[in-house]
């Protein structure tokens, strides 16, 4: 009985003890991998980090210093936007969740020159509901002081310039607006110019204080940048707007030694960038609901031009031709900036790759230049041996695959021949396609063949009756359903009708956290002290019992 008791207590001693190992050992992982975050307000911001000497609040400033790592900040939910400032000052990445800044002295966001700042845009979040929630960011600098900041100094090593780095990804959307002589995204005003900025994701909106560009350069800035900045084809998309003053986007220097194979990220793919001024931009109300539509009316990119702005940028596809279209006005190609020449024909538009490309410049096309469409019916019946042919026809036009409600008829009188006159080209700000819709004929078969430019031809092809029957015959017993009615529809060029741009969808971001279990040479440790512990009591048991 003895030696069951003592069985019973090592027994346990070693099971506390493997136990105990366990867990502290557990813990231990489980506290490298998964790190304690700093949570606190600065401000109207609130922060999250791994660690507090990433980030420093100054109240009197109302200046967040961001020193480096990982920093997440959101608006304080009680308040509708903040008048506390970031300054990035080392390499740090910054997820921002739905941060609304309205600076009254200095940029809203600065990444000063020398330091590497790359911004994540949160694409949204489950609230209690279980609906998710676009965060979306808003970014407005003091007058002359840009929205997000990043510029040059002159010095660093060998005389360069010392840039600031910015680097923008993320699902998620962000507007920035520069204050007055400040670009929206760059240099502010008086700085010398902007540093190395790239739009990597993200739906970007940027405009310009007035004289400066909307990404890029400030009012009196001394140069222009090494290089230009880039939007990748990975970006959802990208508006950026000016006075005309400044530029939508801003150009590279001019230097044989920047040419831009070298000038691009190794795997980069640049977007296809649209860029237009209007030269009638005086409308004291801005030029509203600018609509920039592919001719196929699949996509449409929509904006308002405040008062007195004149040149965007946007991104495009890069295989779609695009017209623009306000007001019920289109634009077409301006000879010069200072002419009021257009070409009719010269109103599809393709984007670029070429930064440093001129913009194009756009003025209303005088008129609408309208197209007439001539239709020819001809006859393969053997000059109407059975007598089937019938004394006339009619022909439905359709634009864009509806029905326009013009029709003529073809008849022998007019020789089978019959033209749609002063067809416009454009519908409101849409290329017009126009096809054609024969009336079922008894005992033919149609064929439409031609183009809205060169005419249309409809060949009717009667086959010869069967021996012995009449053509009244032919025509009562075709109609009791032994052939296919219906018509014959010939579209040369299908065009859907324009759509507005989807509204936005958001997916929820998920996030699990497991405890980093321990290591497998740890498992092997211990489950070796536990099989050394068992053997030794069961060859201690033996020995027991042989002794009783």
């Amino acid at each position: 009985m003895n030696t069951i008791k003592r069985i019973i207590w090592i027994s346990s001693v070693i099971l506390i003890l493997v136990s105990s190992a366990g867990r502290g050992a557990h813990a231990a992982e489980t506290a490298d991998g998964v790190p304690q975050t700093i949570q606190t307000e600065a401000g109207s911001l609130l922060v999250e980090a791994e660690s507090a000497g990433s980030f420093r609040y100054e109240e009197e400033e109302g200046k967040l210093y961001i020193y480096g790592g990982t920093v997440s900040i959101r608006l304080n939910p009680a308040a509708d936007y903040s008048r506390d400032k970031i300054e990035v000052s080392g390499y740090a990445t910054l997820l921002l969740r739905g941060v609304r800044i309205v600076a009254d002295n200095g940029p809203a966001l600065r990444v000063i020159p020398g330091a590497e700042a790359e911004i994540r845009l949160a694409e949204g979040e489950k609230n209690e509901d279980g609906d998710v929630t676009i965060p979306e960011n808003y970014l407005q600098g003091a007058e002359g002081c840009a929205a997000i900041e990043a510029g040059t100094l002159p010095g660093g090593e060998e005389g360069r310039l010392l840039e600031a780095g910015l680097r923008i990804r993320g699902k998620g959307y962000l507007a920035a607006v520069g204050g007055d002589g400040a670009a929206a995204i760059g240099g502010s005003r008086g700085q010398h110019a902007c540093g190395r900025i790239v739009f990597e994701e993200g739906n970007i909106s940027a405009v310009a204080g007035k004289n400066a560009d909307a990404v890029g350069c400030g009012e009196g800035s001394g140069a222009l940048p090494l290089k230009a900045p880039l939007v990748s084809e990975q970006t959802g998309s990208f508006i950026a707007l000016s006075d005309g003053t400044g530029h939508a986007i801003t150009s590279a220097q001019e230097n044989e030694e920047n040419e831009e194979e070298e000038l691009l990220p190794e795997g980069f793919a640049p977007a296809s960038i649209l860029r237009g001024v209007f030269t009638e931009a005086d409308d004291p109300a801005g030029l509203e609901n600018v609509r920039i539509r592919d001719t196929q009316g699949n996509k449409e990119i929509s904006f308002n031009m405040p008062e007195g702005y004149c040149e965007f940028a946007v991104k495009t596809d890069a295989d779609s031709e695009y017209m623009i279209e306000q007001g019920g006005r289109i634009f077409a190609k301006s000879v010069s900036e200072d002419s009021d020449e257009t070409d009719a024909e010269a109103v599809h538009f393709k984007g670029t790759t070429h930064y440093d490309e001129n913009p194009v410049f756009l003025t209303t096309l005088d008129s609408n230049p309208s197209i007439d469409i001539e239709v020819t019916g001809l006859w393969e019946d053997g000059e109407d041996a059975d007598g089937t042919r019938p004394e006339s026809f009619d022909v439905t036009l359709y634009a864009n695959g509806k029905e326009t409600g013009r029709t003529i008829t073809l008849s022998e009188e007019n020789d089978w021949n019959g033209t749609f006159d002063e067809l416009a080209v454009y519908s409101d700000g849409v290329k017009q396609s126009y096809s054609i819709v024969e009336d079922r004929l008894d005992g033919y078969t149609g064929l439409i063949s031609g183009s809205d430019l060169d005419g249309y031809t409809i060949t009717n092809t009667h086959r010869p009756l069967p021996e012995g029957r009449s053509g009244e015959e032919e025509i009562e017993q075709r109609s009791r359903g032994t052939f296919e009615e219906g018509r014959i529809v010939a579209t040369v060029l299908t065009t859907k009708v324009s759509r507005s741009m989807p509204a936005r969808t958001s997916t929820t971001i998920k996030k699990s956290h497991s405890a980093k279990t321990a290591d497998s040479s740890d498992s092997i440790l211990w489950g070796g002290v536990l099989l050394f512990a068992v053997t030794t009591l069961f060859i201690w048991m033996r020995i027991e019992q042989k002794k009783e």
